[in-house]
């Protein structure tokens, strides 16, 4: 048995332009805590006497290239398996600038 088309009423038409409407807020204050966050993070690292523009997970994972106790495990399984690492590249490019 085949269900005819049903049009989305004008209701459904509104919620669609209020979601939309959401969305342009939430994804640049998204990006800006994305931001913020990263600020934070170095400067973290560099009250902990890290380098410049260097985030406190890219340090972390200096510090396990290096051998040194760091907490890139917890830190991977907070933010995203690669996270450190991640930062540790981006880093590297960036400070070649």
């Amino acid at each position: 048995m085949a269900y005819p088309f049903i049009y989305p009423g004008p209701f459904h038409l509104y919620l669609l332009g209020i979601r939309r409407g959401v969305m342009k807020v939430l994804i640049p204050l998204g990006r800006y805590a994305k931001r913020i966050l990263t600020a934070l993070s170095v400067l973290l690292n560099v009250l902990l006497g890290g380098s410049n523009n260097q985030t406190f997970s890219a340090r972390n994972h200096q510090w396990q290239r290096d051998g040194k106790p760091n907490i890139v495990y917890f830190i991977d399984l907070t933010l995203g398996k690669g996270h450190c690492v991640e930062c540790w590249v981006y880093w590297k490019v960036r400070r070649k600038w």
